[in-house]
């Protein structure tokens, strides 16, 4: 059977079925014992069970692809709202002795179910993220936090875009956080790869919004939302909402200047600069007063000048634009 695995992007983030790029091939064995594990926040009247508890006498079958598996009902119940449902909720399961479990696979389920019995539960890059959707499914809240925790020792440049939309639509909140840091502090990087044109408007905008988005000027982070708009013309109408989140007074004076030196050449992104000429932002009008985790010390901003000349607006470490000064990119005369 197939484990349930993180659909693919256009980048290849995750190679295998249940792999995720540079995960260590060396097995990694998390041993929790009840006693010194993390409590659910999510669930403080979850109980735990230690190995020292006598053996529970089976009471329930259940039944994957085939396999079955003797469990005591309220052993997995106390470790799980989905088994507490099950057995004990008002559905016809709970008056059966024997319950098929569709949707899940058999390998993993069964890693879960001796989890459950030892609270040990072995982890490496083949099983990961097949172990985590089942433990998700399943809502073995504890299993899931350790393949998280699996998962952001091995973040790194090459998956920390995929596992942010993957975290991201299992609601894993601390491994989202986790590969997002990675994406923010190594965005130069992350920006020039192909994975990266296959970001989400709303995820484009939540980098670039950052403070802690650690880029040297804003001249990366302008490129980088003119790279992704140009990859689709369905994304022109997302343009300008994204500029706005561009800090003007970080932008450099060369740079400035061959944004202006493409408006009149061939390159694709002309078209999206001229509409930044002619309806840049409110925003950049004041300028903002926020810098940038390791913005420089010498920043540059555009002025408009009422006789349409630019001019370059020197701004020091301890100064901002003027209000009077209108930022934008204008037409040399």
């Amino acid at each position: 059977s197939s484990c349930l695995c993180p659909a693919q992007t256009k980048g290849g983030w995750f190679v295998s079925e249940c792999s995720v790029p540079g995960l260590s091939s060396a097995r990694f064995t998390l041993a929790v014992l009840a006693e010194q594990g993390n409590k659910l926040e999510e669930d403080e009247s979850t109980s735990q069970v230690t190995d020292s508890e006598p053996d529970l006498i089976p009471d329930a079958v259940l039944q994957v692809e085939g396999e079955k598996f003797y469990v005591s009902r309220q052993h997995l119940a106390l470790q799980s709202p989905y088994f507490r449902a099950l057995f004990f909720g008002c559905g016809v399961e709970s008056s059966r002795r024997k319950v098929e479990i569709r949707g899940v696979g058999l390998r993993h389920f069964r890693v879960l179910m001796q989890y459950s019995r030892t609270s040990s539960l072995a982890l490496d890059r083949e099983n990961v993220l097949g172990i985590l959707e089942t433990a998700d499914f399943l809502q073995l809240e504890r299993a899931r936090l350790l393949c998280c925790k699996f998962l952001e020792r091995e973040l790194h440049l090459s998956n920390c875009l995929g596992m942010m939309a993957y975290a991201w639509r299992l609601g894993c909140s601390q491994l989202y956080t986790a590969a997002r840091q990675v994406a923010l502090t190594h965005f130069s990087a992350i920006s020039a790869e192909e994975d990266f044109l296959s970001l989400s408007k709303e995820t484009i905008a939540d980098l670039l919004a950052s403070d802690e988005l650690a880029i040297h000027k804003d001249d990366l982070a302008l490129e980088a939302i003119l790279r992704w708009v140009s990859f689709d013309p369905k994304r022109e109408e997302h343009f300008l909402e994204l500029v706005e989140l561009v800090r003007p007074e970080s932008l450099s004076l060369p740079f400035i200047t061959e944004l202006l030196t493409r408006m009149k050449s061939s390159d694709p992104r002309a078209k999206l600069i001229c509409v930044l000429n002619e309806h840049f932002p409110v925003s950049w009008s004041t300028g903002r007063s926020l810098r940038r985790t390791r913005a420089g010390e010498t920043l540059f901003g555009v002025c408009h000048h009422e006789n349409d000349h630019m001019i370059m607006c020197h701004v020091t470490e301890s100064n901002t634009i003027s209000s009077s000064c209108l930022v934008g990119v204008t037409c040399l005369p």
